[in-house]
């Protein structure tokens, strides 16, 4: 075989060439994994947001719903209903 510019030159043209299309390959397939990683993580987060916002107006009914059990003994012992909550750390 010989060996002279020509062979050399497009042998490295062809070397290139096939790496520069590997790249892209293995890029737009690492793309593809991101964009699969970043949609799961938002429907986690989605999922996650829900069972929070969810669990934050269970929380708010219970407290509402101990109030309302506990507002007569209130007005019954002060008279009134309170304008705020008592701080207990005031002194603190």
């Amino acid at each position: 075989m010989i060996i002279n510019a020509k062979t050399f030159f497009l042998t490295l043209l062809l070397i290139l060439t096939v790496g520069y299309v590997g790249l892209q390959l293995i890029r737009q397939f690492a793309l593809s994994i991101a964009l699969e990683n970043h949609e799961s993580n938002q429907a986690n987060d989605t999922k996650e947001d829900a069972q929070r916002k969810k669990k934050i107006a269970l929380a708010d009914k219970a407290a509402s719903d101990a109030f309302r059990k506990v507002e007569p003994l209130i007005k019954k012992n002060t008279g009134s209903r309170p304008s705020s909550p008592v701080d207990r750390n005031d002194g603190v």
